[in-house]
């Protein structure tokens, strides 16, 4: 961390433990002073498993990314307890929580094996969150402890959910901001827009864990309500990881082909890299760019038909041999026909050799005849190989690429690609100069 990154991580962490231990001494004080001290103190402990369990068990998304039921706890001790107590349930629940990390390895992650300030820093932007957020929702009139009906509880809990969302991702992107100097509204709008469906979803359920709370023994209840939603958690993890199997097949197939031809090697995850880059940058939605990815890691799986002679032919090809290599997309997907991949996929292995102005091939269509995913990938392609050292030509600098890209606008390749294709390379210069 650089010297400023620092100093606001170390400031929030005070700021966020002194909070969260004067909620938890004000909250314990209050409790144990008052008629109902066993029941209270029984409901928050089974706030405090659930909530444990909940951060204790993460589904990794990605190895750097996780997301766990915890929010659903976090509205609940929001809406049964107040936001004192929701602060305290953060407090007192970070010395115990365990997890492991998501690549792989499966280490287990403490409090004895953390950075401190880490620890400190995450335990903090909860506990501010929370406390803020659920202050914000009790002066709105929202409801705490006897929810009286859905009605008090809509306005103020959407109000509830969309601070929630905004204070931890502006105390995160603001840190992340001064640490590596990532752009924070774009970053900001980003998580709001990634984040504000789930949490939605989430937040009825906390809810009616809270409602559980105002009846007599419903603190068991919230036990017995929670357990579906492990079942869940649990297939949805095994859904993860036979998805996961199969992309981690796909890049083995890749490889494959890729050991044919030293001079091609990781071409196919560069392709998947770039086109990512720029599919994300055109906004295109999850599923779309999930199979722009699988396409440009098979976009030359077809070349497993065509003989090694040919493919690392130093010198220029003749008619029959360029004939014989210009068949690769076809028998691609012929070779991929019985296998479960979107038709986009296929539409890609396809058509990755056509040109905007229709002079490529196989099937020579052009413009908006195919969609923009098998145009991105195609500039990838073409990028990558430019970029790459081959037997049948010079290896240019990304500079001259992208130069290259610019003059084929609107004859080659797609002139919205292109664009964002240069956009790509303008906003992270730092991963233009890795290419090169």
């Amino acid at each position: 961390m650089n010297r400023s990154s620092k100093v606001y991580a170390v400031g929030v962490s005070a700021v966020g433990l002194s909070l969260g231990i004067y909620c938890t001494v004000d909250y314990f004080g209050k409790i144990l002073s008052g008629p109902q001290r066993p029941t209270e103190l029984r409901q928050l402990f089974i706030l405090w498993i659930l909530y444990l369990v909940c951060q204790c068990l993460p589904v990794y998304i990605k190895p750097n990314v996780a997301v766990d039921m915890s929010f659903i706890c976090d509205v609940a001790a929001v809406l049964s307890k107040g936001p004192e107590a929701a602060a305290a349930l953060v407090l007192l629940s970070t010395p115990f929580m365990v997890k492991r990390t998501g690549d792989g390895r499966g280490k287990l992650l403490h409090i004895f094996n953390m950075p401190p300030i880490k620890t400190a820093f995450n335990a903090a932007d909860f506990m501010i969150t929370l406390f803020v957020s659920g202050t914000v929702y009790q002066k709105l009139g929202g409801p705490v402890g006897a929810l009286l009906s859905v009605q008090t509880f809509f306005l103020p809990g959407i109000a509830l959910v969309f601070c929630m969302i905004l204070l931890n991702s502006t105390v995160l992107l603001i840190l992340f901001s001064l640490w590596h100097g990532i752009p924070f509204f774009q970053s900001l709008l980003k998580n709001i827009v990634d984040f504000l469906p789930n949490m939605a979803a989430a937040a009825p359920i906390g809810y009616f864990l809270a409602s559980f709370m105002n009846v007599r023994g419903g603190e068991y209840i919230a036990l017995l309500f929670m357990l579906p939603l492990l079942l869940a958690r649990y297939s949805f993890v095994l859904y993860l990881n036979v998805k996961n199997n199969y992309y981690n097949m796909i890049q083995t197939l890749s490889a494959t082909l890729e050991a044919k031809d030293p001079y091609t090697e990781g071409h196919s995850h560069m392709v998947e890299i770039y086109s990512e880059k720029v599919a994300r940058r055109m906004g295109l939605s999850g599923r779309r760019i999930e199979a722009i990815k699988v396409g440009a890691l098979l976009h030359d799986i077809g070349k497993i038909g065509v003989g090694d002679r040919i493919l690392n032919k130093p010198g220029k090809l003749t008619g029959e041999e360029r004939r014989a290599i210009m068949q690769h997309p076809q028998i691609g997907d012929d070779i991929l026909k019985n296998v479960h991949l979107s038709s986009m996929t296929h539409q890609i292995i396809l058509h990755h050799h056509e040109r905007y102005d229709g002079g490529g091939y196989p099937s020579h269509t052009k413009g908006d005849e195919l969609p923009i995913d098998v145009y991105i990938v195609s500039a990838a392609d073409a990028f990558d190989a430019m970029t790459s050292k081959r037997p049948y030509c010079k290896d240019r600098t990304p500079q001259e690429a992208l130069e290259v890209l610019q003059e084929e606008s609107g004859k080659q390749f797609h002139p919205k690609v292109v664009r964002a294709f240069l956009q790509v390379f303008r906003e992270e210069p730092a991963f233009l100069r890795q290419t090169g």
